[in-house]
């Protein structure tokens, strides 16, 4: 949710930076498979037909396929703010991990966003409401992006760290691409003669 909202705002931003879409297609993202792959795995592991079906599972599969991003991650902290994204997602992993394979979130975040304490779903989730025996609990979902806005939801230090990552990602990458196509971006001096 956090993280659409910050590619809409990179995106405009770095047009507004006089960036262009061209510097976006120039990007030589490593493992990049390995990185889809898990995320695209997520998207199934928490659809309505996987998630009745996963039982015990589904922790160690969520934990699994967010170490292959985050493999991904770090094979690109060349990149422009990669390493505020990886950042952000080594500390949500850090979260999942230490909490059995889910992301704590606070009671008092759920009762901002809903009126109530509890985590408003019945099938499989990665998250856990944070308690007395919680490892990390400033790591977990402990804000709130609020309503009336679409797609609120509770958020992490890491997710907003993620969303940090991608405006400058995006931004820095659109400003790549300052030559019209087809021009060279640096001056060709006449030779002597």
């Amino acid at each position: 949710m956090l993280l659409l909202y910050s590619i809409a705002a990179g995106l405009l931003l770095g047009r507004l930076a006089g960036g262009r879409l061209d510097g976006l297609a120039t990007v030589r993202f490593r493992l990049m498979p390995l990185a889809l792959g898990g995320l695209l795995f997520q998207l199934v592991l928490f659809s309505a037909p996987v998630t009745e079906r996963i039982g015990s599972a589904g922790p160690i599969l969520y934990v699994a396929s967010s170490l292959a991003v985050f493999a991904a991650l770090l094979a690109n902290l060349r990149l422009p703010g990669l390493w505020v994204l990886a950042l952000g997602a080594g500390l949500n992993l850090l979260a999942i991990a230490t909490n059995g394979g889910y992301m704590p979130s606070s009671p008092d975040a759920w009762m901002q966003l809903n009126g109530v304490s509890a985590i408003p779903v019945t099938d499989y989730t990665n998250s856990a409401l944070i308690g007395p025996g919680t490892a990390f609990p400033a790591l977990g979902d402990i804000f709130v992006f609020p309503r009336p806005l679409p797609m609120a939801n509770v958020f992490s230090i890491g997710d907003a760290l993620i969303a940090v990552g991608a405006v400058v990602f995006l931004v820095r990458q659109m400003r790549t691409a300052t030559s019209p196509a087809g021009r060279s971006a640096t001056p060709v001096r006449p030779t002597a003669g």
